[in-house]
């Protein structure tokens, strides 16, 4: 209002003609720095106080200069319209953009601290995780060494039970098949009881070998030996067995195998086993009807099934009865002979062939237990190179090869040459590594006589012991330069008391036929048998069993490893039953200083021991590597750490 003002007394002043259009200012300056709605009001008093100028008495301003100046007021308005409406627009989109970045922001903020949250609580169970993992190692550490520890103590336990039963079965079988040896006559109610007495201990002696079994498949330390075989062949020698049972109960017995069945890849005495522990069961727990038993092949696997009209399982007891040391809760279960570990083990043997066993019953009506078994076969050995390639492997063409397609990982089947004059090594193999092709040689020259007719990834060579090794593994190297040689000493189960000069291995308890086959095996007429042992009972055990075995053998008895040495060296028998653990002087050194002696290495030996072989894992005592010329020193430093890394891990 005061540049208004100011321009209406210079215009009175008439100190500069046309002064009144800087009236336009105060218009200009409401819409810059007030606003529009500012600017219109200041125009519209400007143009009243104008019209008022123009209209005052004594001949105010004239019209041609007001209306100038109104003309540039409200020029200067619609200028300033033009201009500073998109400005405003543009002030009011930059304004809720800023609020909009600010709630963007604020946001942000939220979700940074939820994410530090977050990464705070991940870190946290990261840490719980890792100690989750320690623990689970240390737990892991524990069941394992409980597993040895209970493996330990099975074996112990069976031997300290094996001893008494050795004297048991000995002394009952005979008195029962040969009275005449105590100058007395047997009554048949004795007869009877000593039947029972037998029978009782024939069947803790089987309770022992299948706790043994159970403990070795849980520790998978069981063993098959696997071959072709007609499962026909199996069933028929199983329900033989079976038969007398089936008949003395009056129990029809129904086989169905189909002719054309192929032949089956497993192991010949523990598939005879499970088919003979279930028609077992089915015959002892029937007392009207009949079992059934029926094989059908589904694929690349056979089904075997064994229904009895038994009175069947409750559902509850389904699962359980394969469990060890668990019977049915039915009563007609539950009061049945046995030890409760015949499906367990059943089912441990089917499980190691790739199958898988399972029931299906109704209370009343019968149970159905079925097993499957794949049928698959070893790889046989070829000399041609298409032995390495898998037939479902397909070629492509080298313009659509990719790295991946044509890696060695996919085209080839690893196949290994296992040299070992035992012939056992290759089988323990294939129960580890199902999908290698292990080709078994029995020496260097059916060795390298198979490295010619094709490659292989590796050569094994067992030998009995590390002196024996280094040759063959030099002469194989010279023969497959760029193959890699390894040598081991994996002994067989008895192993230890073969290499030692042993002719076998006698488990108690030892019975009469155990000891007739060993007379037999000696391949000669035996007249002087010498028993060495520590316990005088089991000496004059044996004494009787082997007269009564023939009674023209002459039996000396040696109560320590000494004596016996000196029974051994003053006349040398034609056969030694020779205990393993003795106080003085054990049964393996004893069996040294036999064959370190000329005069008495021939004597045939055979250790009798409550120790079975088998309770021992299958390990070596060394490992020797070696590739064509030798190792560079980068191979041997990779090689090392990727080996010890393995070894850490086992």
């Amino acid at each position: 209002m005061r540049i208004a003002a100011a321009a209406v007394l210079l215009r009175a002043w008439r100190v500069a003609p046309g002064v009144l259009t800087l009236m336009v200012i105060p218009t200009a300056l409401a819409a810059a720095l007030i606003s529009l709605p500012a600017a219109f009001g200041t125009a519209l008093g400007e143009t009243g106080f104008l019209i008022l100028l123009a209209g005052a008495p004594g001949g105010g301003t004239p019209w041609s200069e007001v209306g100038v100046a109104l003309a540039a007021t409200w020029s200067i308005l619609g200028v300033m319209t033009m201009v500073y409406t998109p400005v405003q627009q543009v002030g009011r989109w930059l304004e809720e953009y800023f609020e909009r970045a600010r709630l963007f922001l604020k946001d942000a903020r939220d979700r940074k601290a939820e994410l530090e949250q977050t990464l705070e609580g991940l870190a946290h169970a990261n840490r719980l995780l890792a100690l989750a993992n320690e623990r689970n190692a240390v737990l892991r550490r524990i069941a394992e060494e409980a597993q040895r520890t209970k493996a330990a103590f099975v074996a112990n336990v069976s031997h300290e039970f094996r001893t008494p039963l050795n004297m048991i079965i000995g002394l009952v079988d005979l008195m029962a098949e040969t009275p005449e040896i105590y100058a007395v006559s047997l009554s048949p109610k004795m007869r009877e009881d000593l039947g029972v007495v037998h029978r009782n201990c024939d069947h803790l002696s089987k309770m022992i070998d299948d706790v043994l079994d159970l403990t070795r498949a849980e520790a998978g330390q069981l063993s098959v030996h696997k071959e072709r075989l007609d499962l026909r062949g199996i069933i028929g020698n199983s329900v033989e067995v079976v038969r007398p049972l089936l008949e003395k109960k009056r129990l029809a017995i129904q086989v169905e195998v189909p002719d054309d069945l192929p032949e089956i890849y497993c192991d010949r005495t523990r598939i005879q086993q499970v088919i003979l522990n279930l028609l077992s069961n089915a015959a002892r727990f029937t007392d009207e009807g009949g079992v059934a038993l029926s094989v059908v092949r589904q694929d690349h696997r056979v089904l075997v099934t064994v229904t009895d009209t038994g009175p069947g399982i409750a559902p509850q007891d389904t699962d359980r009865v394969f469990e060890p040391f668990v019977q049915a809760s039915g009563s007609p279960w539950q009061n049945a002979s046995g030890s409760g570990l015949g499906l367990s083990i059943s089912r441990q043997f089917v499980r190691l062939h790739g199958g898988r066993m399972w029931l299906e019953s109704e209370l009343g009506a019968g149970t159905s237990f079925h097993f499957t078994l794949p049928i698959s076969s070893p790889v046989e050995p070829v000399t041609k190179p298409a032995h390495r390639i898998r037939e479902d492997w397909i070629w492509w063409e080298p313009a659509f090869r990719s790295a991946r397609s044509g890696s060695n990982d996919q085209i080839l089947r690893p196949r290994v040459v296992i040299c070992d004059e035992a012939g056992t090594l290759c089988a323990e193999f294939a129960r580890f590594a199902g999908e290698v092709e292990f080709v078994d040689t029995r020496g260097l020259t059916d060795a390298m006589r198979e490295l010619r007719s094709g490659p292989a990834h590796a050569v094994v060579v067992n030998t009995s012991g590390p002196n024996d090794v280094w040759s063959l593994v030099e002469t194989l190297a010279r023969e497959a330069p760029d193959t890699p040689i390894i040598g081991c000493s994996v002994p067989r189960m008895a192993e230890r008391a073969m290499g030692a000069g042993a002719c076998g291995y006698l488990v108690k308890p030892v019975t009469r036929a155990d000891l007739n086959n060993a007379l037999q095996a000696v391949g000669k007429p035996v007249r002087r048998v010498l028993v060495v042992d520590d316990d005088p009972e089991v000496l004059d055990l044996f004494r009787r069993m082997l007269q009564v075995c023939d009674r023209t053998l002459e039996v000396v008895t040696a109560s320590s490893g000494r004596r016996a040495l000196e029974e051994l060296l003053r006349d040398p028998p034609d056969l030694v039953l020779l205990d393993i653990v003795m106080p003085d002087m054990g049964g393996w050194q004893v069996l040294e200083e036999i064959v370190r002696d000329g005069r008495i290495q021939q004597v045939p030996v055979f250790c009798v021991s409550a120790q079975d072989p088998a309770d021992q894992p299958l390990s070596s005592r060394f490992l020797l590597v070696t590739l064509g010329n030798g190792i560079s020193l980068r191979k041997l430093l990779r090689g090392s750490l990727e080996m010890s890394a393995q070894l850490m891990k086992s």
